[in-house]
């Protein structure tokens, strides 16, 4: 009997997931692919590993016995996958690194020179909320605002950012009370949808709103900042984003120390020199950059942050 691992992956996946089109969409291949592999595992085993059923598949006995042996396959893969990088001293190759968006736009603001720092390496930017699965390779880094209780996960902490209160000079001249308090009973505000309030920013402004919510919501923050330049409204933007920007002008730096930013990696990653050496450099890249990442450079220039109340 011969067993293709990719076979049980799919298997894996679909006991998690509980149909085929979820499966093909968490594996990233077409739903009749996953319908052959689950064909083929189960002819190579002799059973039925799922029983078909109006909303879905359900494990059979002898599915479910097959779990954890599976998983256990799925870990030692993975490891291989991981210590694969560490077989070189060569610092080449592609890396991998997640984040989400906003903090995805000062990477832009500065990837040449992270390329400079890195000339054998391709990059990969991974743009998403929800956090990369490092120990499965969905990413070889991982910036986020938060440490996961994750075991064999190094973290490496960049510093804190502020945030602050934008608007386009445009909507600012049509709207004055934008530069003082009213601003929050008068004003037009864009921000992240409800499932998204999470954001440090996001908290402090829909506390600010009181029962008042965004006219303009997205689960996106390039969207939000595209919405502003374009005079919908005023809304919360991470220093290092909004104060690029010509087209905005800063009324109000949210108070307190804003969200500490770490970068992740997963110990078997940490010997691969390409990894090494991208980690390296963006840890050097926010070091150089600290006081942008803080706002303090406009800090004291802000026209609405006190002055106009």
């Amino acid at each position: 009997m011969n067993l293709d691992w990719d076979d049980l992956r799919v298997f894996l996946a679909i006991s998690e997931q509980g149909n085929l089109s979820a499966a093909s969409r968490e594996l990233k291949v077409s739903q009749p692919t996953v319908g052959r592999r689950l064909k083929s595992l189960e002819e190579s085993l002799g059973t039925q590993l799922f029983d078909r059923l109006p909303d879905g598949l359900a494990l059979t006995n002898h599915g479910e016995q097959l779990v954890p042996l599976a998983r256990n396959m799925e870990t030692a893969a993975d490891a291989v996958w991981r210590q694969q990088a560490s077989f070189t001293n060569e610092v080449k190759g592609t890396v991998r690194i997640s984040m989400y968006e906003q903090i995805a736009q000062f990477f832009m603001q500065h990837l040449p020179a992270l390329q400079k720092r890195c000339n054998q390496i391709e990059i990969e930017l991974s743009i998403a909320h929800n956090a990369a699965n490092l120990s499965r390779r969905e990413a070889d880094l991982l910036i986020r605002e938060c440490l996961p209780d994750i075991p064999d996960i190094i973290a490496k902490k960049l510093g804190h950012y502020h945030y602050a209160v934008y608007g386009s000079k445009y909507y600012i001249d049509t709207h004055p009370s934008a530069l003082t308090e009213r601003r929050y009973e008068d004003c037009d505000w864009v921000g992240f949808d409800d499932e998204h309030t999470g954001f440090f920013g996001q908290q402090w402004l829909r506390e600010k709103l009181a029962k008042r919510k965004p006219v303009v919501r997205s689960n996106n923050g390039v969207v939000l900042l595209d919405a502003m330049l374009k005079g919908a409204g005023i809304g919360v933007l991470p220093c290092f984003v909004g104060d690029q920007e010509s087209q905005l002008q800063r009324l109000e730096v949210v108070p307190g120390d804003g969200p500490t930013l770490y970068l992740l990696v997963h110990k078997d990653m940490r010997k691969s020199p390409a990894v090494r050496l991208m980690m390296d450099s963006v840890t050097g890249l926010f070091a150089e950059y600290n006081d942008i990442l803080h706002g303090a450079h406009t800090h004291r220039h802000s026209p609405g942050s006190h002055s106009h109340r």
